[in-house]
């Protein structure tokens, strides 16, 4: 049986329930946390990522000039992401 926490908090003179329901256990980790960066040195509409972490990881994009960049990004497998950019952009991404 899990069993639920309830707890109730003053936030700025609003109170707050707080309900608190551990999920399942998830998968063992390994040891160290996985990121991966890719780099887009000829610009390109789409940048096609093979990262071979297992997981679909969350995806920072940026210019070749550090500017982060907003971009459609599009995880076909969890080894792989697409990223779709307009106009076509140089330089790279942070996986993690």
């Amino acid at each position: 049986m899990t069993q639920v926490q309830i707890e109730i908090v003053q936030e700025a003179g609003v109170e707050v329930v707080e309900v608190i329901h551990p999920g399942p256990q998830g998968p063992a980790g390994t040891g160290g946390s996985a990121a991966y960066v890719h780099q887009q040195p000829t610009p390109a509409t789409v940048w096609t990522i093979n990262h071979n972490l297992g997981f679909r990881p969350s995806v920072e994009l940026f210019d070749s000039g550090s500017s982060k960049i907003i971009a459609e990004v599009i995880h076909p497998t969890v080894n792989q992401a697409v990223v779709i950019v307009n106009p076509a952009t140089a330089g790279f991404a942070r996986l993690i």
